[in-house]
């Protein structure tokens, strides 16, 4: 259950609400990582970088404007940190990293895709694949069901099933691009 709108999070937060902060790190965490991983290429760090971003909301909760969305604290705060140990950890300059091609063109907020837009993304995406390759791509990777059962319920063989759900993967990868890590962990990492 809910304790605030995302939109009073951080205002709940201000208050000491353990609930809304709770919230606020399920629903932003796992994004955070894939988009500091644009800048800090390092799994560990990138993870490490989040949770420190999420330490300093805590412990300056009530220090922080409360008027900022959330999304777009977090999204800078994480760009920040990821910066810092860009520049402190690896003798890059920030006129080094304004030029440089491996940093994320996507640093406005909308880039950090919530849990559920995540969801509408695969829901979209699948609704485009043929219809054996979605049915296929569910069964397995949401039903977590066994290939044996899938070519059952299709009335299909073994081998067909592997391969529709190969193709659906290669189309769910191009179609989500940068996303389609989050996705696979948002559907429990099971590939």
């Amino acid at each position: 259950m809910k304790t605030a709108s995302q939109e009073q999070w951080m205002y709940h937060i201000s208050l000491d609400s353990r609930a809304a902060f709770k919230e606020m790190f399920e629903c932003y965490y796992a994004a955070l990582c894939v988009y500091a991983r644009r800048f800090v290429k390092q799994t560990d760090v990138s993870e490490d970088i989040v949770q420190d971003v999420f330490c300093a909301v805590w412990m300056n909760r009530h220090r922080i404007d409360y008027r900022i969305p959330a999304k777009n604290y977090l999204t800078a705060a994480v760009r920040n940190h990821c910066l810092n140990y860009l520049r402190s950890n690896c003798h890059v300059t920030f006129d080094d990293l304004s030029r440089s091609e491996n940093i994320p063109c996507a640093e406005h907020p909308d880039s950090v895709w919530m849990l559920d837009e995540l969801e509408k993304l695969l829901a979209d995406a699948l609704a485009k694949l043929p219809p054996e390759y979605r049915i296929a791509f569910e069964l397995s990777h949401m039903e977590e069901r066994p290939v044996s059962e899938i070519a059952k319920v299709m009335n299909v063989s073994i081998r067909t099933v592997e391969r529709y759900r190969n193709k659906a993967l290669e189309i769910l990868k191009t179609e989500l691009k940068d996303y389609f890590p989050l996705v696979i962990f948002m559907l429990g990492g099971k590939w």
